[in-house]
């Protein structure tokens, strides 16, 4: 068979295999390092990450690119004027939005900021606060450019009102409380109330039975599922919750002094941490697991101690310890799947392009049956693993 023939047959395979959901089952994750002093705050469905660099003590926004080399960051552009920046979520389509300080911690006296992606690299730009207020941040971003967060208060991380940023100016979205994040059908989670910006209208998610202070919110996902934590009123009384339209709200982990769900993809899986008691992931139909364990053996013995964000394509954004070596550092944890090729735990047209590029080549990555030969044995062996 021609290698046209073949590009032919498997993308219509492949275009059938698409809309098939993936089969439900743990991943096993292979571990990226992407070096030590990195805070990572936010990851993108490509597994882009963006976060806080510490470089003596001075934070810096910076962004790793899915598929740059292990330990490679790279500093997001600031003007002179300011002397920390820090970058907290990223879009699909590369926009990142954070903040920036004149002093060492871009949380303290915060001023919004977003960072568009140009032909050259990263373009910086302030996007103010409303009239009268001195601070603001930006915590959220979709991939149609709604960018929403916080302005005002004393620029400690506390912010009096909730705000979306556009291109005129910042606008104030009136009754909401801090926004967590923003959505692709442009819902607004802040606490357990969501905002549509398009109707402008509120729902109010209903907290599970007891007597609770309220919730706050970490998440929202493209599905309307929101994660964080709710408060009672004495002793241990935090737990970490997830709802899942059409609900109800569940408690997905025991009460402590700290906890929370930080990160909801749309599959329904969720990451949660406990302070100074361990973190997790609670994959969707699944019991909360410990994340450790989920790592291959062959990767090293490694001691997770932090968690961020979890992609559609089960990636983890997590902080963590090889136990042979005492530094901690910023990882990207990926799923090991058989057929992927490009190593961004999913089987898809880029995987088949590797595929097809190594059509009758002897041997390597694209062997995927072990044959000696890349051929139509490989090629089943993908579209048989196909995942988006």
């Amino acid at each position: 068979m021609k290698k046209t023939q073949i590009m032919l047959l498997a993308g219509a395979v492949a275009a059938s295999l698409a809309v098939l959901p993936a089969a439900a089952e743990l991943p096993t994750y292979r571990v990226e390092v992407l070096g030590p002093n990195l805070q990572g705050f936010g990851m993108n469905e490509h597994g882009d990450v963006v976060g806080r660099k510490l470089v003596a003590n001075v934070g810096h926004a910076f962004l790793v690119p899915m598929g740059a080399a292990e330990g490679t960051s790279i500093d997001l552009p600031v003007p002179a004027e300011w002397v920390s920046s820090d970058a907290y979520a990223v879009s699909d389509n590369g926009v990142i939005v954070g903040a920036v300080s004149t002093t060492t911690i871009a949380t303290v006296g915060s001023h919004a900021a977003a960072w568009y992606p140009t032909p050259r690299g990263y373009q910086f730009m302030l996007l103010g606060q409303l009239p009268g207020h001195q601070y603001s941040t930006a915590l959220g971003v979709n991939n149609l450019g709604d960018i929403v967060g916080g302005s005002g208060g004393i620029g400690l991380g506390l912010y009096t009102n909730a705000v979306r940023f556009t291109n005129p100016g910042v606008v104030e979205l009136p009754g909401l409380s801090l926004p967590a994040d923003v959505n692709d059908d442009r819902l607004v989670v802040a606490g357990n109330t969501i905002l549509d910006l398009d109707t402008m209208t509120t729902s109010t998610i209903p907290l599970p039975p007891g007597n609770w202070q309220g919730m706050v919110a970490a998440d929202i996902n493209n599905v309307g599922g929101i994660c964080g934590y709710i408060s009672g009123f004495s002793g241990c009384s935090t737990f970490p919750v997830l709802y899942m339209p059409p609900g109800p709200m569940e408690i997905v982990g025991g009460c402590a002094t700290t906890t929370a769900a930080v990160s909801v993809n749309d599959l329904g899986d969720t990451l949660t941490f406990v302070t100074n008691g361990g973190v997790g992931v609670v994959f969707a139909g699944e019991n909360y697991m410990g994340i450790g364990p989920l790592i291959d053996p062959a990767e090293g013995n490694w001691l997770i101690t932090g968690v961020s964000t979890i992609n559609n394509a089960r990636q983890m954004l997590v902080g963590g310890k090889d136990l042979s070596n005492p530094i901690a550092q910023l990882l990207r944890l990926t799923p090991i799947v058989l057929g992927d090729l490009d190593g961004n735990g999913t089987v898809n047209g880029a995987d088949l392009g590797v595929l097809l590029g190594a059509w009758g080549s002897v041997g390597g990555p694209a062997d995927l049956d072990g044959s000696g030969l890349v051929d139509g044995g490989d090629l089943g062996v993908l579209l048989g693993a196909w995942t988006n």
